[in-house]
């Protein structure tokens, strides 16, 4: 194990997994929603003759307290050192059994979970026989990976409480004041010779209209009052290295450097205003300004009074091919409008505007400016606004929708409403975090869902605007959330991962690196004497596989889903009628939720898929297709999570890459690429998931 003097192993049960498999089976009625469609007791007699097997049950709920006290003492009453229980799906109720097992003395990672509910009996239940024969197989199937499992172990990393904080901005002195207020040392590094973020460069906050620089003063009193805060101005992040508990950091401040350790790193870099420039005149005439612009004109009092004319033209470099809504133009207008109207009553400012996207309060304001004398001109997006000059003078021409006619408006300045980018420096920051960040520079969470404040790799966690734009309470808010985050493992001591990670076998190692190089939570460094070979830390690894399929010596295997094992569950698929069969590869999230779905939402489909379960489709390497087809299967499916999200970031990406990749080969050995499909699924889209079944099945001739 990689990094092992700095890593805690604590282990769930004892057991070598050399010893002889004893293989318990529990069968689950689920009272009618199983039993209904599949003779239950004929898939526990059926099991009980399986290689391995020593004791095949079958109860009515085994989910129920009794039944797991039965599981319990069944454990015990017969050594069994392998569990496959066959019931629903392993997303809701695998924990539970896994910790019932761990409570009897087994090793919680050697046992195998069987869905026959959402994958046999609720989507073929006008067919008792053949539900029956699929339930047998797949028990079948559960039972030969089940023999092969190995004990698994928990995995933690000690994480002390230093964090560092990289923006000074809204979302960062609120982290900053969140962490400090518990006790732990805070790093705050700022860019800016100047606390604040974009608070120094407007006048008010939108929607409230609070005063920026009371909101900036009140901020940074509070991150200044804790002693356990250093805060460094006008710095630059020259290194970072390390992994959750255990990062190094080096800053220069004015040519000095400062080193020092963290253990969590909150990003909260902001935003910057898309470039303008040539669009709308920006750049040739001084009264064509932006936003930001405009805010500053306001607060030196360059616009009251002295601007007649103002106009407003809404989603500039936004809500297009290339990214959607900027999410607060529409409210900083309402509030700059109203500032303009309110400062000189007799000015005409006009709004030019798609559509305006408020909410809550933000509503409320845009009501009350209208009736304030502000005027709205609504534009189509195929007949966009154009700014003219001419005699020296500036008019904006545009189609108004509601009265449908064009219009020319005067302007002595014309206010562009552009979207905003992350700001200078974010690709030099990701490249030492080794985080990702989309094409406006923005940093990507790793799940929008599951993770929307976390990045990927442990440790590591991001707020406000430099995620994407959003109002000022929001941005505080993730701070806040940013701050909670960070804290758990700095609180706790540790960060655990779960025992299904990689390992690696250094026999057959040519220390190529390319398993570094894929990893996408940069579990995988690269030490030794030569500085070239991999090792795991096994904290950080989240068991995604992408690393084991991609080994071009198939040196690195991953806990509870070897190469063995799951080739184990396919040739037991496949020990019969092959050529009736498909072989899929599902990814135990986005796609094994849609499979879900389909379940629950009874939707029927063909029979002939036969589901292996892997944690994330970059874990399906060539071979394990290749030996499907070798062993006479109809087809392989492939199932990951739709695009462009992934549990596993890129995993998606990768298997993508790799399926393409092997067509190629497949196709010049002679092999019928038509069998090899691929479907990529969001957890609620089990209707995808069955019209792909049936296109699949006619396709290869099944029907």
């Amino acid at each position: 194990m990689g990094m092992s003097d700095e890593t805690e192993v604590k282990k769930e049960a004892a057991g070598t997994g050399e010893e002889e498999a004893r293989v318990g089976v529990f069968v689950c009625d689920c009272g009618s929603n199983i039993q209904g469609a599949v003779r239950c007791a004929d898939v526990r007699d059926f099991a009980a003759d399986l290689p391995g097997v020593v004791s095949a049950e079958e109860g009515k709920w085994i989910c129920s307290v009794d039944f797991l006290n039965r599981m319990k003492a069944s454990v015990q009453e017969n050594n069994l050192n392998r569990v496959v229980v066959a019931c629903c799906t392993p997303r809701t109720h695998e924990k539970l059994f896994r910790k019932t097992v761990a409570e009897a003395g087994m090793n919680p990672y050697q046992l195998e979970f069987v869905s026959t509910r959402e994958q046999v009996s609720w989507v073929h239940r006008t067919n008792q026989d053949v539900a029956t024969d699929k339930a047998k197989d797949l028990v079948k199937m559960g039972v030969a990976k089940a023999r092969l499992l190995e004990p698994g172990e928990e995995i933690r990393l000690p994480v002390g409480q230093k964090c560092l904080i990289i923006g000074g901005g809204a979302a960062g002195l609120t982290a900053a004041a969140a962490v400090a207020s518990q006790g732990y040392q805070v790093y705050l590094v700022e860019r800016e010779k100047e606390l604040g973020g974009l608070l120094n460069k407007i006048g008010t906050v939108a929607p409230e209209g609070d005063v920026a620089a009371e909101l900036k003063a009140t901020l940074v009193d509070a991150v200044k009052k804790y002693d356990n805060v250093t805060i460094f101005t006008g710095a630059k992040i020259e290194n970072i290295e390390g992994y959750i508990g255990n990062y190094k950091v080096k800053v220069s401040v004015d040519g000095q450097e400062t080193e020092f350790g963290a253990d969590t790193i909150i990003v909260a870099t902001g935003m910057a205003e898309i470039d303008c420039m040539g669009q709308f005149l920006y750049g040739e005439d001084p009264n064509v300004v932006t936003q930001l612009q405009l805010e500053g004109m306001l607060k030196d009092g360059a616009v009251q009074g002295k601007k007649k004319n103002v106009v407003f033209i809404q989603c500039v470099n936004s809500r297009n091919e290339q990214r959607g809504c900027c999410t607060v133009g529409c409210s900083v207008s309402v509030k700059n409008a109203r500032a303009i109207k309110q400062a000189d009553p007799d000015a005409n400012v006009y709004v030019v505007y798609r559509d305006m996207i408020t909410v809550k309060e933000e509503y409320v304001h845009l009501k009350e400016v209208m009736k304030e004398g502000v005027n709205f001109v609504r534009y189509d997006v195929e007949k966009p606004p154009v700014v003219q000059k001419a005699d020296g003078s500036l008019a904006v021409k545009v189609y108004d929708v509601l009265l449908g006619q064009e219009v020319e408006l005067p302007a002595d300045l014309v206010v562009l409403t552009t979207g905003f980018c992350g700001p200078e420096g974010v690709s030099d920051l990701r490249g030492l975090l080794k985080v990702s960040a989309n094409a406006d520079n923005f940093y990507q969470e790793q799940h929008i869902k599951l993770g929307p404040l976390d990045f990927a790799a442990a440790g590591i966690y991001l707020a406000g605007s430099a995620r994407n734009p959003k109002p000022m309470k929001d941005v505080r808010d993730e701070g806040y959330g940013a701050a909670m985050r960070a804290s758990i493992p700095m609180t706790r001591g540790f960060v655990e991962a779960e025992g299904i990670v990689a390992k690696i076998d250094h026999t057959n190692c040519i220390e190529c690196g390319i398993c570094s190089k894929k990893c996408p939570y940069g579990a995988i460094k690269l030490g030794g004497e030569k500085g070239k070979t991999p090792q795991v830390i096994e904290a950080l690894c989240k068991g995604c596989g992408t690393c084991a399929a991609d080994c071009p010596k198939e040196c690195i295997q991953i806990v509870h889903f070897t190469d063995e094992q799951l080739m184990a569950a396919v040739d037991a698929a496949l020990e019969e009628n092959p050529e009736k069969k498909v072989i899929a590869f599902v990814c135990h999230w986005c796609a094994h939720g849609a499979v879900d779905i389909a379940g629950v939402g009874r939707m029927e489909y063909p029979t002939p898929v036969r589901i292996v379960r892997v944690m994330c489709s970059a874990r399906v390497a060539q071979r394990f297709v290749q030996h499907a087809l070798d062993k006479g299967a109809a087809g392989v499916l492939v199932a990951g999570c739709e695009f462009p999200t992934c549990h596993y970031i890129t995993g998606n990406y990768e298997c993508k890459d790799r399926l393409e990749k092997l067509r190629k080969k497949l196709d010049k050995k002679g092999y019928d690429t038509s069998k090899v499909w691929e479907v990529w699924l969001s957890a609620a889209m089990g209707p995808k998931w069955v019209a792909t079944q049936k296109e699949m099945v006619k396709a290869l001739g099944l029907e």
